[in-house]
């Protein structure tokens, strides 16, 4: 069925910063890149070069994906190949102690990061996760594919990871290396001399602590809009060529690409898996599975999606446990301190049933905390901030006449050269011939589902 979605309207820019005690998983920036791609990315920066007209494979026109040039996409594409991502998760750890004891578990409850205890991927897999990163781009804060822009949203983090996605944001400001001390001290009940040799190790930012010094008030933060910000701020970190490792919650990432790319990966279900856990915790992999699979093979998979390998709506049997809820569809700005990413559902129509068409390009606008906090915290009394109601799809994956044709000139949706001096190839026409319609499962859900013309939705495609 339908994933009822209501309304879509401003696009925001990225905006980060960072704050005291940078954290382990976050990408280092590395100095030790080819000198044949540093001077490539010289010359494609210059006056009159490829920024202005283009690039081999695309994008043709570069207005959109402004800084493709340092995009780790050129790189390969031009034959310059980095080093797999080295993935730095703290989920696995949490997956690897356990369940916590009962009185600790009780406090984790009070914040609303509980459901996290039993929904982390043990081993990840860092070839599929590499594939997905080189097709991330930051101006647009969607993965850029064969079939058009996709993108984690609100929905995907509520559906998964069963965190709360409504809720406030969190203010803090840089500490000194005194008032990280006091904040240990404060906090792990740990000496002052422990505190202070623990200061110069990469872990999790100790400013971070100021959330939970209330547990009933942070039980009121939006967690679920704080990993997609982490998760958003990452990935662009990790899609530049000189970037060398990724961080964040990648249980988000993985088992995201696991619900929306069923032919992709090499996992498998959990059979002991209950409707109601978190959608995430029902992936299972294996190292026999992950151990030596590299980017490349995922790669050339990538390259050959169609919209039939697409999964649009993974979460149909899990809509009377999660509902839709409106706010996952809030177009603008999200933060966490001063780390700020845009969500842009209007470019990923499609993931909301609706018949995806050329969105805006990326508008520049620099907000202030107050506002963005503002922005989302009454979201509902401002219709600019919500996708706007469009046509339903008749079929999945369904866009408009014009928007894959404009798809293919402004990305490159093609990671690979088929030749030598390849140059950008054009949307492919669609073929509906060989497709078999899927059984759509009939459930009950949480919400009123909008209707196509027959009350079921197939999958197709159409351009």
């Amino acid at each position: 069925m339908a994933e009822d979605v209501p309304q879509v309207t401003e696009d925001f820019p990225h905006m980060a910063n960072d704050v005291a005690q940078r954290s382990e998983d976050v990408p280092q920036m590395t100095t030790d890149v080819d000198a044949n791609v540093a001077k490539d990315l010289g010359r494609d920066g210059a006056e009159g070069s490829h920024a202005d007209e283009g690039f081999p494979g695309g994008p043709r026109d570069p207005s959109v994906l402004t800084s493709f040039a340092e995009h780790v996409a050129h790189a390969i594409w031009t034959g310059h190949e980095r080093p797999e991502l080295k993935l730095v998760s703290h989920g696995r750890k949490v997956a690897l102690i356990g369940r916590p004891v009962p009185a600790i578990e009780g406090l984790v409850v009070a914040t609303g990061l509980s459901p996290l205890i039993e929904c982390s991927v043990v081993t990840d897999d860092p070839g599929l996760i590499s594939a997905f990163v080189e097709r991330w781009h930051r101006e647009t804060n969607t993965f850029h594919l064969p079939v058009g822009d996709l993108a984690i949203t609100l929905d995907d983090v509520s559906s998964l990871l069963h965190l709360p996605i409504s809720g406030a944001f969190h203010s803090f400001e840089a500490l000194s290396v005194d008032e990280v001390v006091f904040l240990l001290m404060e906090f792990l009940e740990v000496s002052g001399e422990e505190a202070r040799a623990e200061t110069s190790a990469t872990n999790v930012h100790v400013v971070h602590l100021e959330a939970f010094r209330d547990l009933g008030q942070s039980g009121g933060y939006a967690w679920g809009a704080v990993a997609l910000v982490h998760m958003y701020d990452q990935l662009d970190e990790a899609s530049w060529t000189t970037t060398r490792q990724i961080g964040g919650y990648l249980t988000l990432l993985q088992c995201w690409i696991y619900e929306h790319f069923l032919s992709v990966h090499q996992c498998v279900t959990d059979d002991a898996y209950e409707e109601t856990s978190p959608h995430a915790s029902r992936w299972l992999t294996t190292k026999a599975h992950m151990k030596g699979i590299t980017g490349a093979p995922y790669r050339a998979h990538c390259d050959a999606f169609t919209v039939t390998d697409v999964c649009w709506f993974p979460y149909s049997d899990h809509r009377g446990v999660r509902g839709f809820e409106l706010i996952s569809s809030f177009q603008g700005q999200l933060r966490w301190g001063p780390t700020v990413v845009a969500v842009r559902p209007k470019r990923v129509l499609c993931q909301f049933g609706y018949i995806q068409s050329i969105p805006p390009s990326p508008v520049s606008v620099s907000l202030s905390y107050d506002d963005i906090d503002d922005r989302w915290m009454h979201f509902m009394h401002f219709s600019d901030h919500v996708v706007a109601v469009g046509d339903l799809c008749v079929v999945l994956g369904q866009v408009s006449a014009d928007y894959m044709n404009w798809f293919f000139q402004i990305s490159h949706p093609f990671m690979i050269p088929t030749q030598a001096g390849d140059q950008p190839r054009h949307a492919p026409a669609p073929d509906h011939e060989d497709y078999m319609q899927p059984d759509i499962p009939q459930v009950s859900v949480a919400f009123d589902p909008p209707l196509t013309c027959s009350g079921k939705i197939v999958c197709g495609f159409n351009v």
